[in-house]
């Protein structure tokens, strides 16, 4: 049998479909992992990718593949669902069911983990640069592995930064009651119960129906996370936000917000303006910015390219890349 060469690896690795997705075993806990390599041997950046709530890798991939594809030959991109909000299928190809609850603390704490096993894999003498992008409650997460590892990270990129008095703002206040123990936990068995009298077909088209997704997304809520563990994790972490997640932390971005590039925007029920107008006084070093295109907090549901299109612009202005002359 003849051996292929390397050109012809090379040319099959080419055509297999980005991202490559893995279970990630990180401080005993299995991590849905979503993965764009660059194709190059060695990557000019990483970017951790940090969703918001619910926590699906998967709602992220036309944002990061439209990144990708502008970067491929320099970039590496890798993305992780929240710790309980999805099922996935692990390397052997099992579906990994996930009952276990977990505070806002031990989802944190986690992604430190993931941050770290990142960092280390990438510690060489030509290092890549190491960013984040956070969306929504993703930019605390940010913040928070910032907090403890800022010389490790060249630049955090924030989008519609859920960063402060979430339970004060229109929506916490709209929602707040289904994050209540009580509530949270009858909405989860509803969900198990409706699984259980319902054929698939059935739940698809009711999701289908609200309108609120688009139908890719739509079928992701219903396989990976309208399951009761699942939705009780979401509502579980949406509580803590709601308690937790009070003040500010303005002497962090005096001190390293020279580090952040933060992207409010117009409309926003979860980070209103005046989070804007605040951050802009407090972040002097930083790059504060306001939605000029209409995107809406939750991009991910129907603006995942716009969205893709002015992180593009933010990031071939960090890594000086003219993309019409790619490597």
């Amino acid at each position: 049998m003849r051996r292929s060469t390397l050109s012809e690896l090379m040319s099959f690795a080419n055509q297999i479909a980005l991202p490559l997705r893995t279970s990630w075993l990180v401080s005993g806990e299995l991590r849905e992992t979503l993965y764009w390599p660059c194709r190059s041997r060695q990557a000019r950046a990483v970017i951790l990718m940090i969703p918001g709530n619910p926590g699906l890798a998967d709602f992220y991939i036309d944002f990061c593949t439209a990144i990708h594809d502008e970067f491929i030959e320099h970039m590496d991109i890798i993305c992780v669902s929240h710790l309980g909000h999805t099922r996935f299928g692990d390397n052997r190809g099992l579906v990994y069911r996930n009952k276990k609850t977990y505070n806002l603390e031990e989802q944190v704490e986690n992604m430190i983990s993931v941050f770290d096993k990142i960092d280390k894999e990438y510690a060489q003498a030509d290092r890549p640069k190491m960013f984040l992008c956070g969306h929504s409650v993703g930019c605390y997460f940010a913040q928070k592995i910032c907090e403890c590892r800022s010389a490790r990270i060249d630049r955090v990129f924030s989008l519609f930064p859920a960063i402060e008095s979430i339970g004060m703002t229109p929506r916490g206040r709209e929602l707040w009651f289904l994050f209540q123990p009580g509530v949270r936990h009858v909405l989860a068995g509803v969900v198990d119960m409706i699984r259980w009298l319902f054929p698939l077909r059935v739940i698809h088209a009711m999701v289908n129906a609200s309108k609120s997704l688009n139908a890719d997304n739509s079928h992701l809520v219903v396989d990976k996370m309208l399951h009761g563990p699942c939705v009780n994790s979401v509502l579980r972490m949406a509580a803590d936000e709601m308690r937790k997640i009070s003040g500010l932390n303005e002497e962090f971005y005096r001190t390293f917000g020279h580090k952040f590039v933060m992207y409010y925007g117009r409309n926003d029920n979860w980070v209103p303006l005046e989070c804007f107008e605040k951050m802009r006084q407090v972040n002097t070093g930083g790059k504060v910015t306001l939605c000029e295109n209409n995107i809406s907090h939750a991009f991910v549901t129907s603006q995942s390219e716009d969205m893709a299109l002015v992180m593009t612009g933010l990031l071939k202005d960090e890594l000086h890349i003219e993309l019409d002359k790619k490597c």
